[in-house]
């Protein structure tokens, strides 16, 4: 140890002090300390860290520019440094104190990330996501770069051939809590085309394929990680992958009805059930398919009557034409250890969520004959079925979450920031809540929804996701005064407009709401939907039963229909599901809203608009308009609204308050 710094001991007890928070007392030490050392870039260091800790943080900037002063080499010195030119928004010189660190140790992978983190915010994701993925070249371990690697994949299209990314987007598809697969669906299926042999596989597929190109075909399908993968966890939107996927599966059914199949591409045949089974059977079959399935289930009953072995094959070629649950032999027979997940997947988590449905409370008659509908709707088609979430990393109080909102909000305003109770209204399968429950520290969630069989879904996921901080009730809006309960934060997205009356929903929250208190609402734009409201127009026109037969006829002719005008609606992953395509085009109640209506909506409720949640279009918005104070003027975004009319097809979204 240089005799510029103190012993190793003493560097250990400041650390240690450092760990238990115990700074006034460390600080003490380290400046008795620097009488005898003042050199110290160690002991300065940690001086440094500690303010920062304290958020002094234009005294931690002295201190670190003392430090790479005294030491120009010192690595740990700049990085630091270049955190508290962050904390005080001096991106441009935490750029270049990030830069600084790189230059000296190449392999100084959170610098690497960090860097990643300003670009992100400045809109660069590209960049970031380079970045991120030198961050987790170094160290693949490193998990907060696989969730920002995920946060920028969602605002940014891939469309260069990246070999070193399929790994790591294979990795978030295998965690359960990241990301979303949806929401970075594109970006798979980029990397898919661009950087596996994909393409080249599926085009070979043809209504009539040799025996030879069919078993070339699944092997080298097989033997693609990334794809298996994503089959299993998200319906895969896209048309060509599930044109090919049907004749594919024709195939599989036509050797394994004369059992013909080859064992080796069992894992295929896996994957492709659990992508049907998440798509919800929204793959079209043929009379000769349904023929062939008939016949395989009696050759199941059959065997099982005799006490024969009921081949793997057999089950898993049924699985990818409908849930097993269908099949009166399901829960007869013994699954072998090879269709572990296809029995937790069609048969365990339906019981679980049978078990479950017995025990969530209820605090609604359901009389509005909407609601009655709507509730029915979700019953039938729970929407959406998911596998994975993206939560927060670790909880933060209300301020620092809003804070990274940018919203036209005084944060020391907000009280009951301690220990929030949080609202979410129309919970649906759970996506929503159990991602407040993640991000909100201390919080209690009451999650709120009309169908049982989605209430069961959402606790389920939770369970399973270890979030213990909800209580799942069902119940209509309509009723929530009779809990007699007031909530910091009320959440209702994509809900509202499904009720008889918007505003007669949207008043009983405000009245649930505490003063000063916040709300999320999401609600439909009608310039977005007008492509929706044409096929909408054109269902009822049509006198369209809404089942199952009609949702797949219909989405074929909207499919085999060359107008230009369909494809928005093509593009939408809801157009790959069964319950998707019913929400996006079946819906039972759909209101649209005009930003001149929300206005007027917020002043009877005596709201005010705080600005809009979606990072992505607000970022489109400052191109255009660069006073800060145009991100909360409504006037404004109805007027930037009206040249661009797609620009809120994912739903207005904004915070506001009482």
């Amino acid at each position: 140890m240089s005799t510029l710094e103190p012993s190793e001991i003493k560097i250990k007890e400041l650390i240690s002090l450092f760990n238990k928070k115990k700074f006034v007392e460390l600080l003490k030490l380290s400046n008795e300390l620097l009488d005898n050392f003042p050199k110290s870039i160690l002991i300065q260091n940690i001086q440094g860290v500690v303010h920062t800790e304290l958020k002094n943080y234009k005294l931690a900037k002295k201190i670190f520019i003392k430090v790479v002063n005294l030491n120009p080499k010192y690595t740990d010195g700049y990085y630091n440094l270049a955190n508290i030119f962050m904390k005080l928004d001096e991106e441009e010189k935490a750029i270049e104190n990030y830069n600084k660190v790189i230059n000296l140790d190449k392999n100084y992978f959170k610098a690497h990330n960090n860097l990643g983190n300003i670009y992100r915010r400045k809109g660069s994701n590209k960049k970031a996501i380079e970045l991120y993925l030198s961050t987790l070249e170094i160290n693949s371990n490193y998990k907060v770069a696989y969730y920002n690697l995920a946060g920028a994949l969602q605002f940014y299209n891939i469309n260069i051939e990246n070999k070193k990314i399929n790994k790591y987007l294979l990795y978030l598809l295998k965690e359960k809590i990241i990301v979303r697969p949806n929401s970075i669906a594109s970006n798979v299926l980029n990397s898919l085309f661009l950087n596996t042999d994909l393409k080249e596989n599926l085009s070979l597929v043809r209504n009539k394929i040799t025996n030879k190109e069919f078993n070339f075909i699944l092997e080298t399908l097989q033997k693609n990680p990334l794809l298996m993968q994503f089959m299993k966890v998200c319906p895969i939107p896209d048309y060509y992958i599930e044109k090919n996927f049907v004749n594919l599966r024709k195939e599989i059914l036509n050797k394994t009805y004369k059992s013909d199949i080859d064992k080796a591409h069992i894992n295929f045949l896996i994957s492709l059930s659990m992508q049907c089974f998440l798509n919800e059977y929204i793959y079209d079959k043929s009379k000769d398919e349904i023929e062939k399935i008939n016949k395989i289930n009696e050759r199941i009953k059959n065997n099982l009557r005799e006490n024969k072995k009921i081949s793997d094959l057999d089950i898993l070629c049924l699985s990818c034409y409908e849930p097993l649950t269908n099949f009166s032999w399901s829960n007869k027979i013994k699954f072998s250890d090879k269709l572990k997940e296809i029995f937790e997947l069609h048969l365990n988590h339906n019981k679980i969520e049978n078990q479950i449905t017995r025990s969530i409370k209820s605090i609604s008659k359901f009389k509005d004959q909407v609601s009655i509908e709507v509730k029915r709707q979700y019953e039938e088609n729970p929407y959406p079925r998911w596998e994975n979430l993206g939560l927060s990393i670790e909880p933060r109080n209300i301020k620092d979450v809003i804070k990274d909102s940018d919203l036209n909000l005084d944060l020391e305003k907000i009280t009951n920031s301690e220990s929030p109770k949080i609202l979410i209204a129309g919970c649906g399968t759970g996506q929503h809540a159990i991602t407040t429950a993640s991000k909100y520290k201390n919080s209690k969630i009451l999650a709120l929804d009309l169908s049982l069989k989605s209430l069961s879904y959402a606790k389920r996921k939770a369970n399973e996701l270890k979030i213990n901080n909800i209580d799942f009730i069902q119940g209509d809006i309509l009723d929530l005064k009779s809990i007699d309960r007031k909530f910091d934060i009320i959440e209702s997205v994509g809900v509202l407009h499904h009720m008889d009356d918007p505003f007669k929903g949207w008043k009983i929250l405000t009245s649930c709401l505490n003063d000063d208190s916040l709300m999320l609402i999401g609600l439909y734009s009608e310039k977005a939907r007008q492509h929706i409201t044409q096929i909408r127009n054109k269902i009822n026109k049509l006198k369209l039963q809404t089942n199952y037969k009609n949702i797949i006829k219909f989405r074929k002719d909207l499919i085999e229909d060359n107008n230009g005008q369909w494809n928005y609606i093509k593009s939408s992953p809801d157009f790959y599901t069964v319950s998707g395509v019913r929400d996006l085009l079946f819906h039972v109640q759909e209101h649209q809203f005009t930003i001149s209506k929300i206005k007027k909506y917020l002043d009877k409720l005596g709201l005010i608009f705080l600005g809009f949640e979606d990072q992505l279009v607000k970022e489109k918005f400052k191109i255009h308009y660069n006073d800060k104070n145009d991100l909360y003027d409504l006037n404004k975004w109805e007027e930037y609204e009206k040249s661009n009319p797609r620009i809120f097809a994912g739903m207005y979204q904004f915070w506001c308050k009482k």
